[in-house]
């Protein structure tokens, strides 16, 4: 946390987000780092201690975020499952939402020993819950729409881009996404949206953005690709997840690693056209990381085995 100012007008939404539930009017407010889409802040009064984030339209623009009433209903399906923070507060004008604030700290999800052991029970929970979030993500669905509004506005593509498109079209074929399958998914964990709630339990998760229904396999290759894993660490992953005798989902999760690289290229090159990045981002960089991510992955050997054992027959998830 910082110690940064924060204007009198962002208190004034703050408190206007915070205004339904009794006792934040008298509030202290400091902005917090590490988000790349929306405003957040860290709020105190009267010995308490909440989590404000205040809604960027930019992002549901170009098809990088679902609208604010979306995501505000799944953060509250996510706390009701036990896998979210508490929330404390809903607004849709100005759009926002006021959550308990989870102390703890957050893992290193590439390095920690017990990162998977303790991050696979919070995604099962999730995933096996029996709920449903507002909304349904396909990722070369969104992948299509969010290219389609960088193209829109001029944005510069990769050198190759065509080549690896059609290679993705291919991935879509062979992973023949099942909408009726799908199961309530972040497809957005890294570092910053896992908090060690308890000292060794279950990990908590944070922001849900992103969140959507999806394969749950993508919410493996996502976390796998985005966070640098190894293929050894991939694999322990998976294994965790589905076991080490499903050689069918494992293949699959593999080839969503390249699907989650994909989609977050086409997440970067949108957020190259925002005119009001938060303080940090630097969204040139992580463009650049997933392109070369993405390169990695369809050039390795173990991606056409995936490949052949994915398109096997009974290959859904």
């Amino acid at each position: 946390m910082t110690t940064a100012t924060v204007s009198e007008h962002e208190l004034e939404i703050i408190r206007t987000i915070l205004s339904a539930t009794p006792g934040w009017t008298d509030i202290i407010a400091y902005p917090l780092s590490g988000g790349n889409a929306h405003k957040n802040y860290r709020v105190e009064g009267n010995d308490r201690s909440c989590v404000v984030k205040v809604w960027n339209n930019y992002w549901t623009s170009v098809g990088v975020c679902p609208e604010a009433e979306v995501v505000l209903q799944n953060s509250r399906t996510a706390a009701e499952v036990g896998v979210g923070a508490p929330v404390i507060a809903v607004s849709t004008e100005p759009p926002g939402i006021g959550l308990h604030f989870l102390s703890g700290g957050h893992p290193h999800l590439q390095e920690d020993p017990d990162a998977i052991e303790r991050l696979v029970p919070a995604l099962k929970r999730l995933h096996n819950s029996g709920r449903r979030f507002a909304n349904a993500v396909n990722p070369f669905e969104v992948a299509r729409e969010r290219f389609a509004a960088a193209r829109a506005r001029g944005i510069p593509f990769p050198a190759g881009f065509e080549v690896i498109e059609r290679i993705i079209d291919r991935l879509e074929h062979t992973l023949a996404l099942d909408p009726a399958a799908f199961v309530p998914c972040h497809l957005d964990i890294w570092d910053a949206n896992v908090v060690k709630a308890t000292p060794s339990g279950p990990y908590r998760i944070i922001d849900w953005d992103l969140s959507g229904n999806s394969d749950p396999g993508y919410e493996l290759g996502f976390v796998a690709a985005f966070n640098g894993f190894d293929p050894e660490r991939s694999q322990a992953l998976f294994q965790a997840y589905f076991g080490s005798e499903n050689p069918v989902a494992l293949a699959r999760a593999r080839l969503f690693m390249t699907v989650a690289h994909w989609s977050n290229c086409a997440l970067w090159i949108t957020a190259l056209g925002n005119t009001d990045p938060n303080e940090g981002s630097d969204f040139e960089g992580e463009l650049r990381t997933s392109w070369e991510g993405l390169l990695t992955s369809v050039t390795t050997a173990d991606f056409h085995h995936a490949i052949e054992q994915a398109a096997k027959p009974g290959a859904l998830v």
